[in-house]
């Protein structure tokens, strides 16, 4: 069995000004740092075998604030989403310059396929992929995963087996805790969205 402590990145530039972040990055608010920074003290009493993080920037560095002296693994498949031409615009700009699109996000995600991004299915995979080789590599670990809102949402719907339009139901705040443990291939979810512990 292994526990997972799946974390979303702190906050970012653009998450205060609702902007659409996807692969593209924005820095971390002040407010972001000192969120890791609690987090950090949360679990500075836990023991963790080994840490992961997306390797866009705004992720790898919530985690290496949460974790400075443990060795950091880069997982590409953690990436968010590449929401395309989306990214950068807020979902006013969104919904006034690709309604249609919009729409069908809303309604149907799991069709869509984000103009020069990519197709939800395919980051659905991709996220599953990535844990699931994690999880093939270890044995009765603590491992904690720094990553992004929909990849957290993606997995969780996942671990459900529930439909792909599932995540608009599930919220992830800017260092929410997801706790999660895995047995013989499947994964039971013992917390989600803790941030109970952020001023």
């Amino acid at each position: 069995m292994n526990t997972y402590y799946i974390v979303r990145h702190g906050k970012t530039v653009w998450n205060t000004e609702k902007r659409t972040q996807g692969q593209k990055n924005s820095e971390l608010t002040e407010q972001g740092v000192e969120h890791a920074r609690q987090f950090s003290r949360k679990i500075s009493h836990m023991h963790i075998d080994e840490v992961y993080s997306s390797d866009l920037k705004r992720a790898y560095e919530t985690a290496k604030i949460i974790r400075p002296s443990s060795e950091i693994h880069l997982e590409k498949g953690f990436r968010e989403i590449n929401f395309g031409l989306w990214e950068g615009l807020t979902i006013e700009e969104i919904q006034k310059n690709y309604s249609e699109l919009y729409s069908s996000w809303q309604t149907s995600p799991e069709e869509v396929a984000f103009i020069e991004g990519e197709k939800i299915i395919e980051a659905f995979e991709r996220v599953k992929q990535a844990f699931w080789e994690i999880d093939s590599k270890h044995e009765n670990k603590h491992i904690l995963i720094v990553a992004h809102a929909m990849v957290i949402k993606l997995l969780l719907v996942g671990f459900l087996d529930a439909p792909i339009n599932k995540i608009f139901n599930i919220v992830q705040g800017n260092l929410a805790m997801n706790v999660v443990k895995t047995k013989n291939k499947k994964a039971t979810i013992v917390t989600m969205n803790d941030t109970s512990y952020l001023d």
